[in-house]
């Protein structure tokens, strides 16, 4: 059982692993269309020089904000995900603390029966011995 949770938490991490590399992908991917769009733009611009880089400046501003954005929502997923982890990480550790302390408590309750078991066959053993010599 304790095998099949800790399996199943590292498939969940492996999976939120995968996501993040997704989306990061797709971010690189938004980037190099926008870079793309903006050159092709200039070069297809009839416009003189100054407005050209009067609106590539402006565009280069909208793309490092949206850049920005895009990276500080990435931080707070990954913060996210690490906030997950350690917490199932923290659950994990205490379901096995619990679980062997449920199991050490049945050892030495189990340990206590089999003495007082050990004990009365013994002193049946005993009078049986001692019917038997008189």
């Amino acid at each position: 059982m304790i095998l099949r949770e800790l399996l199943d938490s590292m498939n969940l991490e492996k999976r939120r692993q995968e996501r993040a590399k997704a989306a990061r992908n797709c971010a690189v991917g938004m980037c190099a269309a926008a870079t793309a769009g903006v050159v092709v733009g200039i070069l297809c611009a009839p416009k003189s020089g100054k407005e050209t880089r009067e609106e590539l400046k402006s565009k280069c501003f909208k793309s490092c904000r949206a850049m920005k954005d895009t990276l500080h929502q990435k931080v707070e997923m990954a913060k996210d995900y690490a906030a997950d982890a350690e917490q199932a990480a923290t659950d994990f550790i205490k379901d096995v603390t619990e679980k062997t302390e449920a199991v050490k408590k049945d050892i030495k309750e189990g340990s206590h029966e089999i003495k007082a078991d050990v004990q009365k066959t013994a002193e049946k053993i005993s009078n049986e011995l001692n019917k038997s010599v008189k």
